[in-house]
């Protein structure tokens, strides 16, 4: 989902429903020379009449290479080498629903969408 769905997106879901939230955090991931900022995450909570939706819309860096590095010692372990694009992106939209009873984010898969259209 490119920028301008994105924002197409929200828009359409402010005329229909009430936001809750809207922000924007930090992907971090833990690397070997500490954390690195690895993209972003935009996150949406609206009411709905089926509760609370939360829309998250994930934007890292296309992964360009991915390098297997193995070592035969004792003690060492494998390790991943990833080479990121500088320019191109990845975009990837998950969609949750509040659950009362668990008091937690519940995703929603394709098939249990069908339900809330």
């Amino acid at each position: 989902m490119d920028n301008d769905r994105w924002v197409q997106l929200k828009e359409n879901i402010k005329k229909k429903f009430q936001v809750e939230e809207e922000t924007t955090e930090d992907l971090i991931m833990e690397t070997g020379g500490g954390p690195v900022k690895q993209g972003e995450r935009n996150i949406l909570i609206v009411e709905t009449p089926v509760g609370k939706i939360k829309l998250a819309r994930e934007i890292r860096p296309l992964v360009l290479d991915k390098k297997f590095l193995y070592t035969h010692r004792a003690g060492d372990t494998a390790r991943t080498e990833y080479t990121f694009s500088e320019t191109e992106k990845t975009y990837k939209l998950k969609i949750y629903k509040w659950d009362e009873d668990e008091e937690e984010w519940d995703e929603l898969k394709e098939d249990s969408l069908a339900g809330l259209v």
